[in-house]
């Protein structure tokens, strides 16, 4: 392929993962009162449940529809109350409780749920510069934005979603919501059995148990009567 059709492809794909976030973000109320301040804000007093149908055909339930308003965190911001902005912007961006559960599950041992977490430099194979450093809920290089950036919970949390959505389409994963969290965060391992059974996917799927939990109850919490 000649190097300008790559890069008009690497544009394209680049701006299509753009919009997911920017939508994403709009939904949950994190994008900015310049995108939302012609409309009013939305109340989902009562839960909505909707049909979603992958790709291979099959029928799953979608997170039921259920905040008030949208959770909006900070760095400084409590692992609950993290949980709760997941599940809002995975609400928002019409995922099935299985997805937001292995959204959940990745941020558990990705950073604990801790928005200013380090991993340290990763550089895979050299020594590695700043650049290499991990940081934030889902452990983002800089290439994902400035340290600051990256540890705003709201927009890591966007990001993901964007990247855990677009895998599915991208590597056909089907209904493997395990799966299509292990390649979002490491496309690496698509040459290993597809990423199945791999160390990250079993960490992934460990973990769904706890994210369950975690889940039911931020679920459960976002229910109580606002006073």
């Amino acid at each position: 392929m000649p190097k300008a059709d790559r890069l008009a492809e690497a544009l394209g794909k680049h701006k299509q993962v753009k919009k997911i976030i920017t939508a994403v973000l709009v939904a949950t109320g994190v994008g900015g009162a310049t995108t939302l301040a012609s409309s009013p804000p939305m109340h989902r007093d009562t839960p909505v449940a909707v049909e979603q149908r992958p790709a291979d055909g099959t029928v799953t339930k979608v997170a039921a529809v259920i905040t008030r308003r949208p959770v909006v965190v900070t760095k400084d911001s409590s692992p609950q109350d993290i949980v709760k902005a997941i599940v809002s912007q995975g609400q928002a961006a019409r995922l099935s409780e299985e997805q937001i559960k292995a959204v959940i599950a990745t941020a558990k041992i990705e950073s604990t749920f801790r928005p200013t977490a380090s991993g340290g430099v990763q550089a895979y194979g050299s020594q590695g510069a700043a650049a290499d450093e991990v940081v934030g809920l889902f452990q983002e290089k800089a290439s994902f934005g400035t340290v600051a950036e990256r540890q705003d919970p709201n927009k890591a949390i966007a990001r993901f979603i964007a990247r855990f959505t677009e895998a599915f389409r991208k590597y056909g994963v089907g209904s493997d919501s395990v799966l299509a969290a292990t390649l979002a965060q490491n496309p690496q391992l698509l040459k290993y059995r597809g990423g199945v059974g791999t160390d990250y996917y079993n960490t992934v799927k460990a973990a769904m148990s706890a994210a369950s939990d975690l889940y039911s109850q931020a679920v459960g919490a976002t229910l109580q009567p606002v006073t």
